[in-house]
């Protein structure tokens, strides 16, 4: 069951943001952005960034191209109902616990009645109207736990968010074979929290948590600190630090739920590097117009796709035109001479 408290699945569009706050240049840079940008046909559009598309083409560039280019989406599965169902939830948290809740809550706390101030700090959270289907109770009652802890740690100082599923645009160059090219980037990022130093990134993740895989994750929040970084968003600067929260990290054969935080310093430089490369790749991919499959371990890899059909790794000669016109002729080159080689 797909439910949003709030009844809105809309997102803030572009006209939105300049409305709200007057970027006209980062708006300007967003129309003119695309995530099919192909320069050898249009010289008047720049590539759009995001850190769903960055994840996708770092995924498989054929997945990417499908998806960009084809403009083919993958089918609804459970775990997407349960993540927007549980983030839905948190976004409607922030925006209607108001500040009189708040003080109730408190209060009670100060008074040492534990028990009574998070049975009234809890009953604040609406009930769908139908029962939750791929666990999200135990996900949104982990996680609003998480934030009545901080409450009784916190005392309500720093204990807000300075914003909530921040709309931010911004505009920068990567360096390619020597020439700089202009990008645009945008996402929304699940929280930003005001630190004593300055603020921290804050990501709500509803799959599993590897405790020995922080990599991807720290790489996520580089994407943002870059993305800010670049950006006319400076009130949300410096970034010196980031989390992430997993409440239903032990899904799947995680390793528990989890609330991790630490110093944007910790793993920063090398996922700079890592996404700086990263996003040269991309560009050399539109430049070149090559994305060819990356099946990797494909029973386990290509499992995750919905895209298999369409897909020349799984479809090789199906449709040589539509696969020439995807740009992957080093793949089909692949392919002819390993067929040569079994001769």
């Amino acid at each position: 069951m797909r439910w949003n408290p709030t009844g809105d699945d809309s997102r803030p569009r572009i006209d939105d943001y300049l409305e709200a706050t007057g970027n006209q240049l980062e708006a300007d840079s967003y129309k003119s952005s695309t995530y099919a940008w192909n320069p050898n046909e249009d010289d008047t559009t720049i590539l759009r960034v995001t850190k769903s598309s960055y994840g996708t083409f770092g995924w498989c560039p054929q997945q990417y191209y499908i998806e960009k280019f084809l403009g083919m989406r993958g089918e609804t599965v459970d775990h997407h109902t349960r993540g927007l169902n549980v983030h839905d939830m948190m976004e409607w948290f922030w925006a209607n616990y108001t500040d009189e809740q708040e003080k109730s809550v408190l209060k009670l706390i100060d008074e040492g009645d534990l028990l009574e101030a998070e049975k009234l700090f809890n009953s604040a959270i609406p009930s769908p109207p139908e029962p939750y289907e791929f666990g999200e109770d135990e996900q949104i009652a982990q996680w609003v736990k998480w934030q009545f802890n901080r409450l009784v740690i916190t005392k309500g100082e720093q204990w807000r968010p300075v914003a909530i599923e921040a709309n931010i645009q911004a505009t920068r160059f990567v360096e390619v074979d020597g020439v700089h090219i202009p990008i645009h980037m945008n996402g929304f990022i699940d929280g930003l929290f005001a630190d004593d130093d300055g603020f921290a990134l804050m990501e709500l993740k509803t799959g599993k948590y590897n405790k020995n895989k922080p990599t991807a994750m720290r790489k996520e929040m580089q994407f943002y600190k870059m993305m800010l970084e670049h950006s006319p968003h400076y009130e949300f600067l410096p970034i010196t630090h980031w989390g992430w929260e997993f409440p239903g990290g032990g899904i799947n054969g995680g390793d528990g739920p989890t609330m991790f935080y630490e110093d944007s310093k910790k793993g920063g430089r090398y996922a700079s590097k890592s996404i700086e490369k990263g996003l040269v790749r991309l560009l050399e991919a539109h430049l070149n117009m090559e994305f060819p499959p990356d099946p990797g371990n494909n029973e386990f890899k290509c499992g995750w796709c919905s895209f298999q059909e369409h897909c020349e790794y799984w479809n090789p000669a199906d449709d040589l035109e539509w696969l020439e016109s995807s740009g992957a002729n080093k793949f089909l080159d692949k392919l002819e001479k390993d067929g040569e080689d079994e001769k």
